[in-house]
């Protein structure tokens, strides 16, 4: 990625603020915050929906007059002048995460540790929840030495295998949670990136498939096989999408993280260099919806090629018997779908494949010299038609494309549907 510039640092994250949170977070009146650094946690363009701030602090308190040193992660909002929170304000995530944060990750770790029996973490601890600031403070998982893979090189198997285990358990954790308390997912949890209260995307979307089809002008084989089909997509993106996303009766339902990819989950890893544990950050589009868009979500974006086009089959297998074995552990009252109905559930959310791999993937592995932004994308000015032609005349993505169309093809997903 391009050396971006940050984000201005919040002008309310004062040193004052900090000691008044981390007296409250360590239940120490007498905690006297000694130093505070801050600096951007990720560059510009690296999170499209969100700021990331580092503090470093040094303390002391009563009980321990040693200076203490340790790390702490800031999530806060785009500044209102920013396009990109005029989009996403639309979409309720900030006040969504905080939710999930505050009320809902803490009792979905209960179950899993308690019921499921799994002591691992599923998400990093929240220090403080401060709607009136739209921010979050977490602790900073490095600590622990979890750490993000590449969002280049992807996820191999054993990588995918642990995602799978610990999606499985957090939806079974959502679908009985959601049974114990009535409504908990009721406000709030219907508006993914498609659902049937705005469009506030379709910009986005839009421009990013015509930038789609203008680079396919370089490539005689795929112009003349695929930029019809990618033309006519553009027209029908929303409701192909709305509807890949629309719950049916008997469909088995759960909250999903929303925006499953690489970045998304940290890996903690043994002396051999295994990973042995991984947690899912980035809760800001979580939806009440089928588990199947998390998969495709997460297959599209996140896992090797071979994978991808060659093992879904045998990846959702995995996934659904680890699924079915939690929501047994939770003892889940509702109907768990046979592997044939679930598979069959997931075949019909596969547009969410082509939103994924066609939209967003070439966005989580752009590596080009623009300054990459949500308003960018959206923006048909010089600036913005120049990031997204960049963004899909990469070299890497142009020859993923051989692979990804005819694949996406064979499924009947660039044709009418």
């Amino acid at each position: 990625m391009p050396e971006d510039k940050p984000h201005p640092i919040p002008s309310w994250l004062t040193k004052d603020y900090v000691q008044e949170k981390l007296r409250v977070y360590f239940k120490s009146d007498s905690l006297i915050l000694e130093t505070l650094d801050i600096k951007p946690a990720i560059a510009n363009g690296e999170n499209y929906a969100s700021v990331m701030t580092r503090i470093n602090v040094e303390y002391t308190t009563m009980e321990s007059r040693e200076k203490q040193a340790t790390n702490f992660l800031v999530k806060t909002t785009f500044a209102d002048k920013d396009p990109a929170a005029h989009v996403l304000i639309k979409y309720g995530v900030y006040t969504r995460e905080m939710d999930m944060y505050q009320r809902i990750l803490p009792k979905m770790a209960d179950l899993v540790r308690e019921e499921i029996r799994d002591p691992r973490r599923i998400f990093a601890g929240t220090v403080n929840v401060d709607r009136s600031t739209d921010s979050i403070i977490f602790e900073d998982l490095s600590l622990e030495h979890y750490k993000v893979a590449c969002r280049l090189k992807k996820l191999d198997l054993e990588h995918t295998h642990l995602v799978l285990e610990k999606l499985a358990s957090f939806h079974a954790a959502g679908a009985v949670l959601a049974e114990r308390e009535k409504g908990i997912f009721k406000d709030n949890y219907d508006r993914g990136f498609y659902n049937k209260h705005t469009r506030g995307y379709e910009p986005v979307m839009t421009n990013l498939l015509k930038a789609l089809s203008r680079s396919l002008n370089l490539d005689e084989e795929l112009h003349h096989r695929y930029q019809a089909k990618i033309d006519r997509i553009v027209d029908h993106v929303m409701v192909y999408g709305e509807r890949s996303t629309t719950n049916n009766p008997g469909d088995f339902v759960t909250l999903t993280h929303g925006d499953l990819w690489t970045t998304n989950v940290m890996f903690q890893y043994d002396g051999k260099g295994h990973p042995t544990n991984a947690i899912f950050i980035d809760f800001q589009f979580s939806v009440w919806n089928s588990p199947a868009i998390d998969l495709h979500y997460f297959f599209a974006t996140s896992i090797h090629d071979n994978l991808r086009l060659h093992n879904q089959p045998e990846l959702i297998q995995f996934y659904y018997y680890k699924l079915k074995d939690a929501l047994k552990k939770v003892k889940y009252a509702g109907n768990i779908p046979t592997l044939f109905d679930f598979q069959l559930q997931f075949r019909a959310r596969a547009f969410y494949a082509v939103f994924a791999s066609l939209m967003f993937e070439p966005l989580m592995v752009y590596n080009g010299k623009e300054e990459a932004s949500l308003a960018k994308i959206m923006s048909e000015g010089k600036s913005g038609m120049r990031f997204k032609d960049d963004v899909f005349q990469q070299e890497a993505l142009r020859k993923k494309l051989h692979l990804t169309l005819p694949h996406l093809e064979q499924w009947g997903l660039l044709d009418d549907m």
